[in-house]
């Protein structure tokens, strides 16, 4: 398979902030990339880089001649007047067959009225308008960021059918396990616990998952005979060792080098196994946000009514529903930024 682009040791900085360096990465005709890492780890600036829209500091970005590159961002915005076939149609190629490819990009996308504007789609649809204007791009390379929000189960399961199916390659940043699972060819983690910053698996997140536990474990062994190397060499350092030969000379020096290489791979371990623990609240209160009742409308549209449910420390509430159903109202009312129309949100004192 041909390389369709190729990032050679790329750095980013924000201020004094280095959000990644040395990353080096290709990807190939047919290839499905999945990239992942913890917050801040830089995996939407990575992306931009890929894009052209942003340059990176240090190294280089190189696209094959000719290669078409299109993305769909996290939160895609429209001009709220215009129409979903007008933007479409914006994006694609001037050709005599323009209309006709519209068309069936509409219809491949859902969408059974294009001259709906863009104002009146949910969350969800806006996100297939997205991946609809980039598809008339007709591109080579379609990169993705967090392609999986805002759309509901049946839009979730069909663009993993469009990206599995695809001829051409693409390049996603999600937190969801099952799209990687079920559309990756390989999968890379940003992320410094690894020595160029990247780790890389060819396959799906299993054996992503799989390969990355064996380097971690690896690299915790590593960290161990170095701990115990450096241990010795202290100790010899201790007993007042000649600095005036030339063997001494080395070894001293070998020891400094084997304390910054122990310090190195101590740093990376310490990055690769921290977590957040979200349950941490402190509050003794099993009753965090109380509903009772609780109703919404909206453009004359009843989205729910009579909903109950309590909300304590650790819950892990999933919602679902199709596009426009109201689950994005139901979190701003659980949030304060909506009152509902009828029934009541109780929340607990100084509730964050």
């Amino acid at each position: 398979m041909s390389v369709l682009l190729t990032c050679d040791a790329i750095e980013k900085s924000f201020g004094s902030r280095t959000v990644f360096s040395d990353i080096s990465l290709s990807l190939h005709d047919g290839d499905r990339l999945g990239i992942i890492g913890p917050n801040g780890a830089g995996k939407s600036t990575f992306l931009t880089i890929l894009s052209g829209a942003m340059l990176p500091d240090k190294g280089t970005l190189s696209l094959r001649k000719g290669v078409r590159v299109a993305t769909v961002v996290q939160d895609p915005r429209f001009e709220p007047e215009a129409s979903v076939r007008e933007i479409v149609t914006a994006a694609a190629p001037d050709t005599e067959d323009r209309d006709t490819e519209v068309s069936k990009i509409l219809s491949r996308t859902g969408f059974n009225d294009g001259s709906a504007q863009a104002g009146t789609l949910s969350g969800g649809w806006r996100k297939r308008l997205a991946i609809a204007a980039a598809l008339a791009v007709r591109p080579d390379v379609l990169l993705l960021d967090e392609p999986t929000n805002h759309l509901d189960v049946e839009g979730i399961l069909w663009l993993e059918k469009l990206v599995a199916g695809a001829n051409f390659a693409s390049v996603f940043v999600t937190h969801d396990r099952y799209f990687l699972e079920n559309c990756s060819t390989r999968v890379a983690e940003i992320n410094r616990a690894y020595p160029e910053g990247v780790f890389s698996v060819p396959g799906n997140y299993s054996r992503f998952l799989e390969k990355r536990t064996e380097f971690l474990h690896a690299q915790a062994r590593e960290q161990q005979a170095l701990e115990n190397l450096v241990t010795k060499e202290i100790e010899w350092l201790r007993r007042g060792a000649k600095a005036r030969t030339r063997k001494s000379k080395a070894r001293i020096d070998d020891a400094m080098d084997l304390q910054v290489q122990l310090a190195d791979v101590s740093d990376r371990n310490l990055k690769g196994t921290t977590s957040i623990d979200f349950t941490a609240t402190g509050r003794m209160t099993k009753r965090l946000v109380t509903c009772d009742g609780i109703a919404k409308s909206m453009g004359g549209k009843k989205l729910f009514e009579g909903l109950k449910f309590v909300l304590g420390p650790g819950s892990k509430l999933g919602v679902l529903g199709s596009n426009g159903s109201g689950k994005s109202t139901l979190l701003r009312i659980l949030a304060g930024e909506l009152e509902p129309d009828a029934g009541e949100v109780r929340r607990a004192e100084g509730l964050r």
